[in-house]
């Protein structure tokens, strides 16, 4: 009977053993269950997924493409943070490390929205949930060009970005919920900038004329900022930081070639390329610029200005009104010009959305 139960117990060790290495030796079907697993999309405040629409700005068309390897360059990664608490203890488990669209070599795979395999997958080994605990999850992209500032973790990004010598499309996630509520987790990426662009078209039919050369420019010393350090925990935060002094010239664009202006076309400043030097870190996203997300209440403390072939040395410029520009959202004013004055209009929308949610006249 003693050896009976002796054997039994070794048996029962043996098994246990053996369990708790199975990461290690033998990858089963069943283990992928207990796997921290990723599905990423890029979306908005409601968390919505957007497949076919356009998740960023760039050459690519989703978020997936960024982060997916070709024959021609590697692929973006997105920079994951990651901890759990239990019982009062808290454990790091993703210190910044990489996450992208890849085969991991244990062959896990978790179903996309869309019904793929999806290969959101970390580098290192698997990390498996543990039972009770609560979770916080940080992510942002891309990792490559993103300024991590010290102190970023699961609780906190602290991120610098420089609108005039940088135009990438930052995206943030965060998410907190307890061991295998939902897996794989699924990581909505929301946009941490704003966008604005510039359309030019004359009001009097036939006219015809060249953009050759579009700026910004404080007209104050409390005006637009183009650099800050984003602050985010649950929230996309964007404190307010020294803007250029009055006078100024910012987002500087000089095209190549000088852009048509009619009344029958529209000409978009930034959307031709220009020489190094000359804008040409604004011509990469379909004539949107990106900009900190900032807000003014004072009328005219920026003003855009271009300059014309007929005009010559001549700067034209209209006051921008007070402005609000929120994370996520695009701004497209629409400069329509006569012989005697400047007319300004403004559409905006969701980041993702095809067309505008809401315009604005501020000649009415």
């Amino acid at each position: 009977m003693f050896m009976r139960n002796f054997i039994s117990a070794i048996l029962i060790f043996s098994f246990i053993f053996c369990f708790s290495c199975s990461d290690k030796l033998i990858f089963t079907e069943q283990d992928k269950y207990n796997v921290i697993g990723w599905n990423v999309s890029a979306g908005n405040e409601a968390g919505g997924s957007f497949s076919s629409t356009r998740a960023l700005m760039e050459d690519y068309l989703s978020l997936k493409e960024a982060c997916s390897w070709n024959e021609y360059r590697d692929a973006e990664k997105i920079g994951l943070f990651g901890k759990y608490i239990l019982d009062g203890t808290s454990k790091i488990i993703f210190d910044n490390v990489d996450l992208w669209w890849w085969v991991k070599g244990s062959g896990l795979t978790f179903k996309d929205e869309a019904g793929d395999d999806s290969q959101w997958n970390y580098q290192g080994e698997n990390v498996y949930w543990t039972g009770g605990a609560e979770y916080t999850f940080k992510a942002f992209f891309p990792k490559s060009k993103v300024q991590l500032q010290p102190g970023s973790d699961s609780d906190r990004i602290l991120a610098t970005y420089d609108t005039e010598n940088e135009q990438f499309d930052m995206l943030v996630a965060h998410k907190k919920l307890m061991a295998g509520e939902e897996n794989p987790v699924k990581l909505i990426m929301k946009h941490a900038l704003a966008a604005v662009k510039f359309d030019f078209q004359f009001s009097s039919e036939g006219v015809t004329d060249n953009l050759i050369a579009c700026w910004l420019e404080n007209t104050t010393s409390n005006g637009f900022f183009t650099s800050s350090t984003l602050n985010f925990t649950e929230d996309i935060i964007w404190p307010n930081s020294t803007p250029a002094p009055a006078g100024t010239r910012f987002y500087y664009w000089e095209p190549y070639n000088a852009v048509a202006i009619t009344s029958t076309s529209t000409a978009s400043a930034y959307l031709a390329s220009a020489p190094e030097g000359k804008g040409a870190e604004f011509t990469t996203n379909e004539g949107w610029i990106l900009v900190i997300p900032q807000s003014s209440e004072l009328e005219g403390n920026v003003k855009l200005c271009f300059k014309t072939s007929t005009g010559g040395n001549t700067v034209y410029s209209a006051a921008l009104p007070a402005y609000n520009f929120l994370p996520g959202n695009r701004y497209n004013y629409h400069v329509k010009i006569s012989a005697t004055e400047i007319n300004l209009g403004l559409t905006i929308s969701d980041w993702n959305e095809r067309k505008s949610s809401h315009e604005i006249d501020f000649n009415k």
